[in-house]
């Protein structure tokens, strides 16, 4: 837009108040358009930031209220996480750093290698490759309703708190290759899971899902890469569950039965393995996240 070029007064005269008036005015609207310009793109900028830095690790709460009173969060099977001032329960750990793409199917061998076979499993576990880099992050809690007479409703938040890849500019956001595999088990034999992923960018339709199921798909043993196919083998299903684009993840509505204590392990990793992106692979990537139990 082209800037109007206003008269100005002769050296040494005096702007006519009108003038003057006027010309405070515009101004003020100038000062106040650039301010609230310059505070969203602040907002923005800060939104990011966040998104990008900070420390990397994985936080887990309870978001105390009124119908939780009796939901604690514990290290252990026997013994309880930390309690702030508030009486709120909460637990700290490390969380993905430095990490490379992996396959689905090699988390899910080392889950079965080095997690299934223990009942009383707890706190970090990490897959490393040869060279002792990152490859996924497990972690592994307890949260037990203490009350005996009444089961009790709770949401299970996950969010993605931080994210970085300072060796890989061109991977700007973790969504395409990020995965989270949740583990929810009150028998501490079982091990049921759900692999959840965002939403593909693309719609070139699956084996089995149709022209437009955008969900993405597990990867196999042995796939071709030039198909998005599903796949389902040893019992899993061919298709991630969908997480949200934002800090959010994951929020779900769930029960926790009267006395029951559950297992919860939640596994991080890059995807390593997905036809359909063809963009930079994260790596060298961090990422901080932290699980809620509230109203």
């Amino acid at each position: 837009m082209s800037k109007e070029v206003k008269p100005t007064p002769e050296s040494g005269a005096r702007f006519p108040k009108m003038f003057s008036l006027a010309r405070n005015r515009a101004l003020k609207r100038v000062a106040f358009w650039v301010g609230g310009v310059s505070l969203g793109c602040f907002g923005i900028i800060a939104l990011f930031a966040g998104l990008l830095g900070g420390h990397h690790g994985f936080t887990t709460q309870i978001d105390r209220g009124a119908k939780i009173q009796e939901i604690v969060l514990k290290n252990t099977r026997n013994h309880g996480g930390a309690v702030d001032d508030d009486g709120v329960y909460f637990l700290r750990a490390e969380g993905l750093n430095n990490a490379k793409p992996v396959e689905t199917a090699e988390v899910l061998k080392f889950c079965q290698d080095e997690l299934y076979g223990d009942e009383n499993l707890s706190g970090s576990h990490v897959l490393e490759d040869v060279a002792g880099g990152q490859r996924a992050y497990a972690y592994t809690f307890y949260l037990s309703n203490t009350s005996q007479e009444k089961d009790l409703e709770y949401t299970f938040l996950l969010n993605l708190d931080s994210y970085s890849s300072p060796s890989n500019s061109g991977s700007k956001n973790p969504y395409a290759y990020l995965r989270v595999m949740v583990f929810a088990n009150s028998d501490m034999t079982q091990h049921e899971h759900t692999i959840y992923g965002a939403l593909s960018d693309q719609s070139t339709g699956t084996v089995d899902g149709g022209a437009e199921d955008r969900r993405e798909c597990i990867s196999d043993f042995v796939v071709d890469h030039d198909l998005r196919k599903p796949t389902v083998k040893d019992g899993e299903v061919g298709y991630c569950t969908p997480f949200g684009n934002g800090m959010e993840l994951i929020r779900e509505d769930r029960r926790i039965l009267k006395g029951e204590t559950v297992r919860y392990t939640i596994v991080t990793y890059f995807e390593a393995l997905d036809p359909e992106c063809s963009g930079p692979h994260p790596q060298g990537a961090s990422l901080s996240m932290s699980a809620h139990f509230g109203d």
